[in-house]
């Protein structure tokens, strides 16, 4: 009977011991996999992955007796996923070379490592704009506005997706779509201060809207002109050039008023490339037609001078007879 309790005794103390062998020795492995995989980040970002998620799942498995090594594969799984994303881009395997800047990304945030995802949401914004690119030349434009988009979630202030959308619709011949993200480029270089892309989005729209401004001006349908020289004053409002076209067309429309206010527009800002002299004496010629002599007398006054001289002193003393 002695004998069967001793017996009954050590066969529940063995029991007990075993899990307590067993939990020794997980925890034993899940530290030689975070030791591992630590030793191989650089060298092999891959292995290395691998050894920290199986330390991560094991330590997570031990619950509180794993905890500390839980927070250390933590804290290096994100590196490891940038590491391995910068061995595929120096491969030139751009979707993979995402995939894992993506994962490191969404991992440094999981994990707060402030610094991997600094450095993950500065390139991801890149790459998607280098494969929009990419698929831009190769003529597959949806695909391209896919991937600027995706680079304009990551970063709003980058301009450089925002004109490769532009781009892309313009080979759609979506040119409303193209205009919007022309000025929602200008808007966003401005704001950065790049100068290059605010002088890239101010080209097109110029090459574009001035083209077709002087189209229409050439066929004489000059509510269309002006429509188009419009469109382009909402990308540079300071261009005397094309505000003096709005005058010029509207007085081919007769539309007197408007063409005063484009001509006055002019001279008050001043600072005009143009010649001064000529804006007044389209200035007085409208003001003539609207019967407003003193107006055009003024006018016509400024601008005697240059070739203008003898236009303005006719219509000064012989037609106006201004005094």
């Amino acid at each position: 009977m002695k004998t069967t309790v001793i017996k009954c005794v050590a066969f529940a103390i063995f029991a007990l011991l075993i899990p307590l062998a067993s939990s020794a020795q997980t925890k034993k492995e899940a530290v030689d996999a975070y030791n591992s995989g630590a030793s191989v980040i650089k060298d092999n970002p891959k292995q290395a992955l691998e050894l920290l998620y199986q330390a991560l799942q094991i330590s997570e498995d031990l619950e509180i007796d794993g905890e500390e090594t839980k927070v250390l594969a933590e804290s290096l799984i994100p590196t490891a996923h940038f590491n391995l994303a910068m061995s595929f881009y120096k491969e030139k395997k751009m979707n993979e070379t995402l995939e894992q800047l993506e994962k490191a990304r969404e991992t440094a945030k999981k994990f707060f490592d402030k610094n991997t995802q600094s450095k993950a949401e500065r390139l991801i914004p890149q790459l998607y704009n280098q494969m929009g690119t990419i698929e831009y030349k190769n003529e597959r434009f949806e695909k391209a506005i896919e991937y600027f988009n995706k680079a304009i979630d990551i970063k709003k202030d980058y301009p450089d997706p925002y004109l490769g959308i532009a781009l892309s619709k313009e080979k759609m011949d979506d040119y409303d779509g193209m205009l919007e993200y022309l000025k929602q480029t200008l808007e966003v270089a401005k704001s950065t201060n790049d100068r290059g892309k605010t002088e890239d989005a101010l080209k097109k729209a110029n090459s574009y809207l001035l083209t077709k401004a002087q189209e229409f001006e050439k066929g004489k349908d000059y509510s269309q002109a002006i429509a188009y020289y419009e469109k382009y004053l909402e990308f540079d409002s300071t261009d005397v050039a094309a505000r003096f076209k709005i005058g010029e067309n509207s007085m081919s429309m007769k539309n007197w008023d408007r063409a005063i206010d484009s001509f006055t527009s002019i001279l008050e800002n001043g600072n005009s490339s143009l010649d001064v002299v000529m804006i007044n004496y389209q200035l007085g010629v409208a003001y003539q037609s609207k019967n407003l002599k003193s107006q055009a007398c003024e006018a016509f006054k400024k601008a005697m001078s240059g070739q203008y001289l003898e236009h303005a002193k006719y219509q000064i003393e012989e037609v106006l007879k201004c005094e």
